[in-house]
């Protein structure tokens, strides 16, 4: 759905686009490596494969979660009384910073286990609240990840989709999802977004940002490929895998499920970025998301109450 308040933005033609070399050079080195099966932890300390942005920065862990909240609180009165962020990575720290706004309980969400094991990341976050006035639970004696979050009121859930079972039906008010939406396997999404449904509240507010654009350039060159080799294996084991939705394909999952969507923030390019034209003749998306590098969507329920 469109918003006549949202926020727009031109990006310019080399938006994202990474270290200067060719798209395709670089599929072929992440698929080569894929191929090979070296070990993710392995790669992940080598600086390959990690996230791109600074997960301990303090407007990441800190800020980001005071604007969720301030906009939820904006629509209700009060905090939210359950979080869910989906796919943290590192940034499952943030659990001190929603304890600090009077958020709980807190849930994590991600397909694998990419949070610090070392409790004073989670500690540096609390005292970063502190320091903002805010009252922090002290985490300076918890001696394991385990006792940070606890004191903290969060759990953390690392496995499918079907890992969102351990959250009660209607329990979560703010559901958070960064660059992640994106990365979720086309067959995948329709499932997320119903169980996202199941544990809505009916006050909840869904606040999530989605690159449109490829990972390997900044540009569209993704669509080029086949659907029976982009969904394949070798490709998901990459680190090059996003479902190649257009912005418009999106809210209408979200529909499906039983949201209703109003777009925040819209990022376009001036002009079809590389591959827009050349995609695979499979891929029937609207000509119009080809434009689009970044949206950020608000979901809520139809009708969504206020408390």
């Amino acid at each position: 759905m469109q918003d006549s308040a949202v926020h727009h933005a031109t990006v310019p033609p080399h938006y994202a686009a990474g270290a200067p070399f060719p798209w395709w050079g670089k599929v072929a080195a992440k698929l080569a490596i894929a191929a090979l099966r070296l070990p993710r932890g392995g790669l992940r300390r080598l600086g390959i494969g990690r996230h791109s942005f600074v997960a301990d920065a303090e407007s990441r862990v800190l800020d980001e979660p005071m604007a969720h909240v301030a906009r939820f609180t904006a629509r209700h009165g009060r905090p939210p009384r359950g979080v869910l962020e989906i796919g943290p990575g590192r940034m499952v720290t943030r659990a001190a910073a929603y304890a600090a706004l009077g958020c709980g309980p807190v849930w994590f969400s991600d397909v694998e286990d990419d949070a610090p094991t070392d409790p004073a990341a989670y500690a540096r976050v609390a005292s970063l609240a502190r320091a903002r006035g805010l009252p922090a639970p002290n985490l300076d004696h918890a001696r394991t990840r385990a006792a940070a979050l606890a004191a903290c009121d969060a759990h953390y859930l690392v496995g499918g989709t079907d890992i969102l079972a351990a959250i009660p039906n209607g329990s979560v008010e703010l559901i958070v999802s960064d660059v992640v939406i994106e990365h979720v396997r086309r067959d995948a999404l329709p499932g997320l977004l119903a169980a996202l449904r199941r544990i809505a509240a009916p006050t909840a507010l869904g606040i999530h940002a989605v690159d449109f654009h490829d990972h390997v350039g900044g540009a569209l060159n993704t669509l080029r490929f086949r659907p029976d080799f982009w969904e394949g294996e070798l490709v998901g084991r990459s680190g090059l895998y996003v479902n190649r939705l257009g912005l418009s394909e999106i809210e209408a999952a979200f529909a499906t499920a039983g949201f209703q969507t109003h777009r925040l923030e819209l990022w376009c390019w001036p002009a079809p970025p590389p591959g827009a034209t050349a995609r695979h003749p499979s891929l029937r998306r609207p000509s119009g998301d080809d434009l689009i590098a970044f949206a950020k969507l608000e979901a809520t329920l139809p009708g969504g109450a206020t408390a």
